[in-house]
């Protein structure tokens, strides 16, 4: 694939500010706030049904907008009893199924959003976003006739077309086999960025949005949770939801005793939280070390239930133990330990598990 040829005819920030929607009785939105930079993409990353696509859908104008603003630099695109029609906005939309029109042929689905242009020109710049995706020797092929890699490609070349200054992708990816997936996600991430277009991505992929965003926005129940880069929403999350959206975590429950929390791992400071103060604690289970017994005697005594080798790593299941040998309260399910590569233990088997303080994750009490 060549670098795209041309930029937007409209640059600035994306500013959505305190929007919110309803579905009837139904809110979908509740004061939604954030910005896109230039040459920024973002990710928009939560669970079916907290408001991400009907977000995408208000930029683009497929919605009309109930409350809060769209803006892209000093262009308002819409607030409450405004709105710019769909094909004045600029912005271009990469649906999840590609949408691509059957009857037409591959240049025809991209001439298709330049009816504005001249023909000449149209051509020119078909031309120029064919080269751009790497499709030239396909221009009178028909979509049926593609691979689904060659579609998606097909569907950001015609998104592309009207020089936007936003891109919208819903779920770019998810019709694509696992295979295929990434190497796509990769050179479609890579066109977008040189282009310098601000994107927003939805995803439900928590490791596609750390993958391809340079900001994740997390959202639930049409809030934003956490808006950050990926390593501190891995590292620093505001709370146990977008803990476990990350990754899998071993939770306990705790008390802070004198500024401090007494761990089955240790006790850590906690000077910001009164004595008396319920809480939870969380781990990643790829931050939990094992050691045998006899060498490492400090630490959460555990018992192994079972081990399953992933490749890569291997996933073991534990039971906590108290000083007798007895299952550790506290903890609201079995303990899980991702260490790296083949490790070899046996049902019933004892070890001590420690995490380093630092590692440990701090939240408000569910």
């Amino acid at each position: 694939m060549t670098t795209p040829p041309a930029s937007p005819t409209t640059t600035g920030r994306v500013s959505i500010t305190d929007v919110s929607h309803h579905y009837g009785r139904h809110q979908v939105l509740a004061g939604v706030s954030l910005t896109v930079e230039p040459q920024e993409v973002v990710c928009i990353l939560g669970p079916s049904g907290c408001g991400k696509s009907t977000l995408l859908r208000l930029v683009s104008g497929l919605e009309t907008l109930q409350a809060g603003s769209i803006a892209v630099g000093d262009t308002l695109l819409a607030e409450a009893g405004y709105g710019l029609p769909p094909e004045r906005r600029p912005v271009g939309m990469m649906f999840q199924d590609f949408a691509l029109f059957p009857h037409l042929t591959v240049a025809g689905n991209i001439e298709f959003g330049q009816q504005h242009r001249p023909r000449a020109e149209r051509r020119r710049r078909t031309e120029e976003l064919l080269a751009m995706v790497n499709l030239s020797d396909y221009a009178g092929s028909y979509p049926h006739m593609l691979s689904g890699g060659q579609q998606q490609r097909v569907a950001l070349a015609r998104a592309m077309a009207r020089d936007p200054a936003v891109l919208l992708l819903d779920e770019p990816f998810s019709a694509l086999d696992e295979q295929l997936r990434r190497s796509v996600r990769e050179e479609v991430v890579r066109l977008i960025r040189a282009t310098g277009v601000a994107t927003l991505v939805v995803t439900h992929d928590p490791e596609e949005a750390m993958e391809i965003g340079s900001r994740v926005v997390v959202m639930a129940d049409g809030r934003v949770v956490q808006a950050d880069t990926p390593r501190q929403l891995y590292r620093n999350p505001a709370n146990s939801f977008v803990a476990r959206l990350f990754g899998e975590v071993n939770r306990f429950e705790a008390t802070v005793d004198g500024g401090e929390l007494a761990t089955p791992f240790g006790r850590i400071p906690a000077p910001a939280l009164s004595s008396g103060t319920r809480v939870e604690v969380a781990c990643r289970i790829e931050d939990l070390e094992l050691a045998p017994a006899k060498r490492a005697p400090d630490g959460l005594r555990v018992r192994v239930r079972h081990a399953n080798f992933l490749g890569a790593s291997t996933r073991v299941c534990l039971d906590a133990l108290g000083p007798a040998g007895e299952p550790a309260g506290g903890f609201r399910s079995e303990i899980h330990a991702r260490l790296p590569g083949l490790v070899e233990v046996t049902p019933g088997e004892e070890l001590v598990a420690r995490v380093e303080p630092r590692r440990l994750m701090v939240f408000p009490a569910a």
